[in-house]
């Protein structure tokens, strides 16, 4: 799908960019053919001048100010009211040709014209001698359209392959994010699906073994119903994480802002997660200073910190302790909380809030790759930065930076 794309991508760019460099040569080829032109004008016309103010002239006239032009076969005849030549001057054609051009120039109702068969522009005029008519050969025009033309075809074919050049390299540096996220996807439905079918087969299996034991009381099935009710959350978690990831995704949310004491919703987050971090023989210490308002959403802000309390109990080890705080500096707000657990890995932090991003692939710890991705993005809605340091000796630590006087 990703090569298709990139594909149609790199033909759809060539096929404009074609389109261009037909219009843009070709307006060149149709300058450059009106120019000449004009010179072929000028010269029939100085010609002209010249055999009415005296004897017919000696032909090639020299150039008019255009550069070394020669024009070969260039003549210039008199002519009676019966089309019989009276003289000629600078005949360097055939006898056959020469007389057709003649009679074709003489014949014709128009005062400037071409002979295509012979490859003559002419121009003729009364006068009281007769008709005047003088002839140049287009040989000239014709070599430099050809030129032109080469030179045109050279240059375009020298562009695409430019620009064939350049519209791969666009193609692969944007269509490099969807295929990261068509990856990720991708990957995700995997874990999903094992996430998913686990529990699925668990609940399948209890229910099972309930309806196999009809005559049982419900007392003696509780394990069975306890198993299937703890799956049934565990399938219960991960749809609504994807759903409310998919939500903050597919619109901006319209938070209405207010004054929000952070400092008590990170003591009620802390009191939330106590009963959690006991069952683990797990510490929360916490430094909190207090009474500090900021210009917030309540429910998204205490949503982020929900996620990196259940992530920072998750990671922990058993027995380990989860360092909070909360302080002001100068005109910045910074919320921090640390856990012991394994540290994570320097390839995997660039990626840590990514969607369905897991950095323990063995899946040794719970989860589903959506929590952090979805405390990013309501850190964005809510201005607020998030970031994560992460080594051996200190161990984890989230860090949330807020400005006080901006309206986050």
């Amino acid at each position: 799908m990703i090569k298709k794309l990139k594909l149609k991508f790199v033909l759809n760019n060539m096929l404009l960019v074609s389109v261009v460099l037909v219009a843009v040569f070709s307006t060149i080829c149709l300058l450059n053919y009106a120019r000449e032109e004009t010179k072929l004008t000028d010269v029939l016309d100085k010609n002209i001048e010249e055999a009415k103010l005296s004897a017919l002239p000696q032909l090639p006239s020299p150039p008019n100010d255009n550069g070394d032009v020669i024009y070969d076969a260039s003549f210039t005849v008199l002519l009676n009211e019966k089309g019989e030549i009276i003289t000629q001057m600078g005949n360097d054609i055939s006898e056959e040709s020469f007389r057709k051009a003649v009679s074709f120039a003489f014949g014709s109702d128009r005062e400037r014209g071409t002979v295509f068969s012979q490859d003559l522009s002419f121009k003729k005029v009364q006068t009281v001698k007769g008709t005047l008519i003088t002839f140049i050969s287009r040989e000239h025009l014709k070599e430099q359209m050809k030129d032109t033309v080469t030179q045109s075809i050279l240059a375009a074919f020298v562009c695409l392959l430019m620009f064939l050049y350049i519209s791969k390299r666009l193609a692969d540096l944007s269509i490099a994010p969807i295929e990261e996220a068509w990856l990720q996807q991708k990957q995700f439905l995997a874990d999903a699906s094992h996430d998913l079918k686990t529990p699925i087969t668990v609940i399948l299996a209890n229910q099972n073994i309930i309806s196999s034991n009809k005559e049982s009381t419900v007392a003696s099935q509780m394990k069975w119903i306890e198993s299937t009710n703890e799956e049934a959350v565990r399938m219960s978690e991960l749809v609504n994480s994807m759903l409310e990831l998919s939500k903050n995704e597919a619109v901006n949310e319209n938070l209405k802002f207010g004054e929000v004491n952070v400092s008590e919703a990170v003591e009620n987050a802390i009191l939330q997660f106590e009963v959690v971090a006991f069952e683990r023989n797990i510490t929360i210490e916490s430094g909190i200073q207090p009474s500090i308002v900021l210009r917030t959403h309540r429910a998204t802000f205490s949503k982020v910190l929900e996620i990196l309390f259940d992530n920072a109990i998750k990671y922990s080890n058993e027995g380990g302790k989860i360092s909070v705080a909360l302080y002001q500096s100068a005109k910045k707000v910074y919320f921090t909380i640390n856990n012991g657990g394994e540290c994570i890995k320097k390839e995997d932090i660039p990626h840590i809030f990514e969607r369905f991003y897991r950095t323990n692939k063995e899946r040794k710890v719970g989860g589903h790759g959506l929590g952090l991705a979805l405390a990013k993005k309501k850190c964005d809605l809510l201005g607020i930065k998030i970031s994560v340091d992460s080594n051996e000796l200190d161990g984890t630590t989230f860090t949330l930076t807020a400005k006080t006087k901006n309206k986050i």
